[in-house]
């Protein structure tokens, strides 16, 4: 079985290699000069597609050589290498082994993996100092700048995501913590040196948070061109929006651009959309979303049988890059949910907590650790519940609350369809466009809704009509097909999300590739790259963002 899973694997890598040298022949006997495109090094095997497709078009641009870099310094790997990887990653390059292989199949020459040099000592020494002399305050540390760019928020996800063992806040006189922050400074100082002798024309990387997004907020500092892609987006990161999802800001103003027949075509679409997940059926709308939480209810009830103010408060996963979509009244999720479990001691309401179903795979782990931070935090508030872990909306609503609590999460399109408000503690949370959830400008606002629930919420009503215009215009307009064409066929042929992820996805790109939808692929990126818009989407001609 072991010799059968390495063989496997080789044929696998093998097959890749071989698809790319072939579609990508003539860029990789194209001339180069002395610039770069930096393009993140992993094993999302889905993100490899994308990113050969938009590095080559770069390169026939800028002419300039591709470097892969490991981005996931601090998260996956140290900062300092020890004996053992340093040779892993020489053979790696010089065989072209697996990944390895992959990358300088599409045309990588090289591979960079951040070294730290002794004459950087003194600006570190200068930036920790200057962080330890203004950050008192978690909201300051979000916030935290070197050499005016934004940093804060990066460390911070990038410190929760990689410590398990702590409760998910930061405690900023940690020794722990200390010696992180050293650490980070330390990188970024490399990347910015990095920047300052090399002619980086285009960045490419994986996400906008964490340390991976460094060379990201240095190349936007720049006014380089930086991109950000998944299976199923392509964003241009600019100054005005460092994180994903930006639009959400503007779903209305681009709604009523949009011809009046389209309008309604997106709208039904929206509608029939909406009445599957209610149906608790799989979309690609969410594709991360495994295991609906719409569905099934139970005879067993777990709401109390009361007429007092009954409130669902939705957690988040604790260390999921909490920045990812910008800041919000609180610098984590933890410190939100702890604020709500201190507050629900000063009310008489019944309080209840809804932990993420299960959704398998790799992030099992994360859920779990998600529900055992609930059951330890809420031990010594009385009035809290912990519901059932796989409890569906639908049996939450039909025993009956009056509002649920989030930051900025789905739930607050879900339980607009069940007619129940949502208050988020975010101003950049997804729905903040429309009126069918409530949007506290502070936590002071916060607080008030808690304690005057039933007058903030008296003229309460849901207008269906914006919640279909909402739906149409992140799941549609903002189409998921710029990549794969039909992104839901894709998960289906593919057995699932979990699945775009792993080695076998390169079998199955493989298969449906074709030399017309390869040169489409290419046209569309390259329209994509002259535009200057923010999102590549194939969305029938909708519009542009």
């Amino acid at each position: 079985m072991f010799f059968n899973n390495i063989l496997n694997k080789f044929l696998i890598f093998n097959k890749i290699i071989k698809h790319n040298n072939y579609y990508f022949k003539h860029e990789n006997n194209s001339q180069t000069d002395d610039s770069k495109i930096l393009v993140e090094f992993n094993n999302f095997t889905s993100n490899h597609v994308g990113t050969s497709y938009l590095a080559n078009e770069l390169k026939k641009i800028y002419k300039s050589k591709l470097i892969a870099y490991f981005g996931h310094v601090l998260l996956t790997y140290p900062l300092e290498r020890n004996l053992i990887f340093k040779i892993k990653l020489f053979l790696g390059k010089l065989f072209s082994i697996n990944f390895f292989g992959t990358y300088k199949s599409f045309g990588v020459e090289n591979f960079f993996y951040p070294k730290y040099s002794s004459s950087l000592e003194n600006k570190k020494n200068k930036i920790y100092k200057d962080f330890l002399h203004n950050v008192k305050t978690l909201k300051k540390f979000e916030k935290f700048k070197i050499n005016n760019i934004l940093v804060g928020d990066l460390m911070y996800d990038t410190y929760l995501k990689k410590n398990y063992d702590i409760i998910p806040t930061i405690d900023l006189s940690d020794k722990k913590f200390k010696k992180f922050i050293k650490d980070f400074i330390s990188l970024f100082l490399i990347w910015e040196n990095y920047f300052n002798k090399n002619k980086v024309k285009a960045v490419i990387t994986s996400h906008t948070v964490y340390t991976l997004a460094i060379p990201l907020r240095i190349a936007v500092h720049r006014g380089i061109e930086a991109f950000c892609l998944a299976p199923e987006f392509l964003r241009r990161i600019k100054k005005n929006s460092l994180y994903l999802h930006n639009e959400i800001h503007f779903l209305k103003k681009i709604f009523n651009k949009i011809d009046i027949k389209k309008k309604q075509i997106i709208i039904k679409k929206s509608s029939e959309k909406i009445a599957n997940r209610i149906k608790g059926l799989y979309s690609s709308d969410y594709p991360y979303v495994t295991k609906s939480a719409f569905g099934q209810t139970s005879k067993k009830n777990y709401i109390h049988k009361s007429n007092k103010i009954k409130f669902l408060i939705a957690t988040h996963d604790f260390v999921d890059g909490p920045h990812s979509m910008g800041n919000h009244l609180f610098p984590d999720f933890y410190q939100w949910f702890k604020f709500l479990c201190k507050v629900s001691e000063k009310t008489n309401y019944f309080w209840y907590v809804k932990t993420h179903p299960n959704f398998g795979g790799d992030w099992t782990k994360y859920i779990k650790y998600e529900r055992e931070v609930v059951k330890k935090t809420i031990k010594k508030y009385k009035n809290i519940t912990l519901l059932p872990k796989n409890i569906t909306h639908n049996q939450i609503a039909r025993e009956g609350i009056n509002a649920v609590f989030t930051v900025h999460g789905t739930v607050g399109l879900d339980y607009a369809l069940l007619k129940i408000p949502t208050i988020n503690a975010s101003l950049n949370n997804p729905h903040i466009n429309y009126k069918f959830n409530y949007h506290p400008k502070s936590i002071r606002e916060l607080e008030s809704f808690i304690f005057n629930f039933k007058k903030k919420t008296k003229n309460y009503k849901v207008n269906n009509r914006e919640i279909l215009e909402y739906y149409s215009m992140k799941n549609i307009f903002f189409s998921k097909d710029w990549l794969f064409q039909d992104f839901d066929k894709t998960l289906k042929e593919v057995g699932g999300y979990h699945e775009v992820w792993k080695l076998e996805f390169y079998n199955y790109w493989i298969k449906m590739i074709s030399k017309e939808k390869h040169h489409k692929i290419s046209k569309d990126i390259r329209k994509f790259i002259n535009s200057k818009n923010h999102n590549l989407l194939n969305n029938n001609n909708l519009g542009t963002f």
